[in-house]
């Protein structure tokens, strides 16, 4: 169920969650980034890391302004649905 937020919440919680990902990708090393989510050192926990690379490079490509619209529209759509 979806719950109607502010657009300053929506914005707070996109920042904290692009910062706290960016955070991480920044300290964590893929032994340490293995070892938070319980992968083994393997092709399986290689190809997890570098996804998470990709998201974070991803979601850094659009400044808050547009992640917050982006969300906003799903969350709209998944609300009339």
């Amino acid at each position: 169920m979806v719950t109607k937020v502010t657009n300053e919440l929506t914005y707070k919680e996109i920042k904290v969650f692009v910062e706290a990902l960016n955070a991480l990708h920044w300290k964590a090393d893929y032994e340490e980034f293995c070892k938070l989510m319980g992968y083994a050192d393997s092709a399986y926990g290689l190809e997890r890391y570098a996804q998470f690379e990709n998201l974070c490079k991803a979601l850094n490509s659009f400044n808050l302004d547009s992640l917050v619209k982006l969300v906003k529209a799903g969350v709209i759509v998944d609300y009339y649905r």
